[in-house]
C-alpha cells in the first residue's frame, strides 16, 4: 500500500493481493516507524453494513469502504479508474480520499 497526501486529499493505491484481502472481509494497514517509538498507522478495512467512513487522531487514519464498492472495482480490473469519496470537513472545506489498485504487471 503507498499513501499520498497533499492538500485536500489523500491518495491511497494498493495491489491486487491487497484488494483481495479486503474482499475476503479482512483490513489492510501501512504501518510507518517514526522517531521516538511512534507508529503512524493508515488502516483501510471493508464495510458489509454501511458507507464510507474517515476517522484519524495522531496515532493514525482508518478508512472504511463499502465492500460492493471494492468487488465492483475489482471487476472493473485492469482499468486506471479506482474509487473517489468526498468528506466533509468541519471548517467548511473537504478532504477527498481516492482508492487505486496498480495494475502494473507483476503487481
Amino acid at each position: 500500500m503507498n499513501i499520498k497526501l497533499s492538500e485536500g486529499s489523500l491518495r491511497i493505491r494498493i495491489l491486487r493481493g491487497e484488494l483481495d484481502t479486503l474482499i475476503s472481509s479482512r483490513a489492510i494497514k501501512l504501518d510507518v516507524a517514526l522517531p521516538r517509538s511512534h507508529v503512524f498507522r493508515v488502516n483501510i478495512r471493508p464495510a458489509v453494513v454501511g458507507g464510507w467512513s474517515l476517522e484519524s487522531d495522531p496515532t493514525g487514519i482508518w478508512i472504511t469502504i463499502p465492500r460492493g464498492e471494492l468487488e465492483a472495482l475489482s471487476q472493473s480490473l485492469p482499468s486506471r479508474d479506482g474509487l473517489e469519496h468526498a468528506f466533509e470537513l468541519s471548517n467548511g472545506g473537504q478532504v477527498t480520499v481516492s482508492f487505486e489498485v496498480d495494475i502494473r504487471e507483476g503487481s
